[in-house]
């Protein structure tokens, strides 16, 4: 199992102070500065400018940054976000795996000219002198929101070993495919499955939630970001996307196993061998929980930190 929790992405508009602010107090595992859709063009240059700075006030906060580019402006976004404490890059609106083999070329020059490598997990300090390898580069994370990236799917994540992470994108797929008389995206439940099953055969992670047809998805209330978290998690999801603050606490608390589901899994390897399938999903509920609490620490240690700082 990937040993890194990242339960809850939260996307933040790059160029939005408030929304900044918001997200460096949600206790979001990662933070996406974004500077695609939810950046008006004539505000591109504003959030390309508050990349770097933003880095540093998520991280301060216990947070992992990613920032999502625009297909289009890749180079002048990558050059904006190519920055230490930086994790990754998400790439939206594919429809080839040439887009993903330029993200690599891009990532990796900016990499050489600046120094930059993936940081090591929060509230751990990695040596000056380790040396580097492919385990420290940027990640990219693969965003199919778009028809041609669901049925190549295989391939764009092929296209490049920094790609550790997918995810569907259903609103901007509802442009591509048939909506449902409900509103929901036609089939999305075999999408969803379809990318689990994609993800685990190729061993990177899937990032998504088992949304309701009726809620608001990547902006809905608590109560419904809750049960989507809860229900992903169960179908093989490990954390989803979200664009509110308020939604952050609910896909920590879903996609963390419960008090009940931990003591369950424990009942489990105290009666079943441990070859068993049954005993090996119980132990990998116990890990994931024990994973999920040590993240936590790890953000406050580092939050605490960072306000002893300030003092």
């Amino acid at each position: 199992m990937n040993s890194t929790v990242r339960r809850s992405w939260l996307i933040v508009p790059a160029h939005d102070r408030q929304r900044l602010d918001q997200a460096a107090k949600s206790r979001a595992d990662v933070v996406v500065l974004d500077l695609e859709d939810t950046v008006h063009d004539s505000r591109k240059h504003v959030a390309r400018d508050s990349i770097r700075d933003a880095i540093g006030l998520m991280r301060s906060a216990g947070s992992e940054v990613f920032v999502r580019c625009d297909p289009e402006l890749l180079y002048a976004d990558m050059a904006a976000a190519v920055w230490r404490g930086l994790s990754g890059v998400i790439l939206p609106g594919l429809t080839g795996a040439e887009q993903v083999r330029e993200a690599d070329d891009i990532l990796s020059q900016f990499e050489s000219e600046r120094g930059v490598v993936r940081p090591p997990p929060v509230g751990e300090v990695r040596e000056a002198d380790d040396p580097r390898g492919p385990e420290q580069a940027l990640e990219i994370h693969l965003s199919l929101d778009t028809g041609p990236a669901n049925w190549y799917a295989e391939e764009l994540v092929r296209a490049s070993e920094r790609t550790r992470s997918i995810s569907l994108g259903r609103a901007d797929l509802k442009m591509d495919l048939r909506e449902e008389p409900s509103g929901d995206l036609h089939l999305l439940p075999y999408l969803m499955q379809r990318l689990i099953v994609i993800a685990n055969a190729l061993e990177v992670e899937p990032v998504g939630a088992w949304w309701k047809a009726t809620s608001r998805g990547l902006s809905a209330n608590y109560e419904d970001t809750l049960q989507a978290a809860t229900t992903g998690r169960l179908a093989g999801f490990r954390g989803a996307l979200c664009m509110r603050a308020d939604q952050v606490a609910a896909l920590n608390t879903g996609f963390t196993p419960s008090a009940d589901d931990v003591g369950s899994a424990r009942a489990v390897l105290d009666s079943l061998p441990a070859h068993t399938s049954s005993a090996i999903i119980a132990a990998n509920t116990v890990q994931w929980s024990d994973t999920c609490v040590s993240r936590d620490r790890a953000g406050i240690l580092v939050r605490n930190a960072e306000a002893d700082t300030d003092d």
